[in-house]
């Protein structure tokens, strides 16, 4: 007798089963080496970190390590000098990010005009990415040395008197600021490339036939569905910014006196500088903790944003916001 396999029919229980027990078994066996070396690398230093900040840990004097509680976080909140760094930690997140992103947005839309030869200039444009940020320190540090700098030496020979821009109290955490934006800006410039790409061309075609200007396109259109890419930018910049050490290590260490000591700095010092790791290690759950908050009133700000009444109000019914509405996903 002849058995016909009947597409769709279902599996006797016993083999359905043993077919969920093999893909048990194959994916423990995929996966039990990655989430073990996981668990050995990230989640128990992590969750010791955790511990060593409620405990008195430290090498420069061998005392017991004892339980303190949160004694390490009421000091620090007591500390001015925290409160110095959390201030230097925003002010350069708050002018280095959005300067990123109004930079990047210039040269994405540069380079989204160009016809021939995008590639080429794209690659050129990440270079300053790709080049590893301690290298990136020595570079302009060579470059901005107050002695035998070339940007100083130029500005010597044109008359003017340039100052000793990372040894400056002033001009250091500038100075930061503008090596940051050097390297992270064709980041930003990526991505948002990527979604001016995404545009679909009827929407430019569309808005040409409405007598729309370039200016009134890339304010009504081109911005508002940019703005979902601007904000995985804005995000992924925000968190990297409180984590700005290596140029801060090269350039300035710190200094001058603790005038670019943001929070990362801060933390190296005490823990790897006066060896208190337990103080370093509540300075990392500090930080974590204002990173996650922040972060999260970022998405909150966009997600309200996209639900507000302006992205909700009916636009005119005409040729180009048609087909706007409709690559945006909406109905005309």
């Amino acid at each position: 007798m002849n058995t016909i396999a009947v597409q769709g029919a279902a599996l006797p229980p016993a083999t359905r089963n043993r077919d969920t027990a093999a893909e048990r078994r194959a994916t423990l066996f995929l996966l039990g080496p990655a989430m073990t070396f996981l668990a050995l690398l990230s989640i128990w230093p992590f969750a010791y970190l955790i511990y060593a900040s409620f405990t008195s840990y430290q090498l420069a004097i061998p005392i017991p390590i004892e339980w303190v509680g949160i004694d390490n976080f009421t000091r620090m909140m007591s500390n001015p000098r925290f409160w110095r760094s959390l201030g230097i930690t925003v002010i350069f997140a708050l002018v280095a990010v959005p300067l990123q992103i109004v930079a990047g947005l210039g040269m994405a839309l540069l380079l989204n005009g160009v016809t021939r030869g995008r590639e080429v200039y794209a690659s050129l444009f990440l270079i300053p990415m790709m080049v590893a940020p301690i290298v990136v320190g020595f570079s302009w540090n060579l470059f901005l040395n107050p002695i035998y700098g070339p940007l100083n030496s130029f500005l010597k020979a044109i008359g003017l008197n340039p100052p000793a821009w990372a040894q400056s109290p002033e001009w250091a955490l500038p100075t930061l600021v503008v090596v940051d934006t050097w390297q992270w800006t064709p980041f930003v410039m990526i991505v948002l490339l990527a979604g001016l790409n995404s545009i679909p061309q009827r929407v430019y075609e569309a808005a040409r036939v409405d007598g729309s200007t370039r200016w009134q396109t890339f304010v009504n259109i081109v911005l508002p569905m940019l703005f979902p890419y601007m904000m995985v930018a804005f995000v992924l910049r925000f968190i990297d910014s409180f984590r700005v050490f290596d140029i801060i290590y090269i350039l300035t260490r710190g200094g001058p006196g603790t005038a670019t000591q943001n929070l990362a700095y801060y933390t190296y010092d005490m823990g790897f500088g006066r060896f208190e790791f337990s103080i370093a290690g509540a300075l990392s759950i500090i930080q974590l903790v204002l990173l996650t908050v922040g972060t999260m009133a970022i998405l909150g700000f966009a997600k309200r944003r996209d639900k507000g009444p302006i992205s909700d109000a009916p636009l005119p019914p005409t040729v180009f916001n048609a087909a706007a509405q409709s690559a945006m996903g909406a109905k005309p």
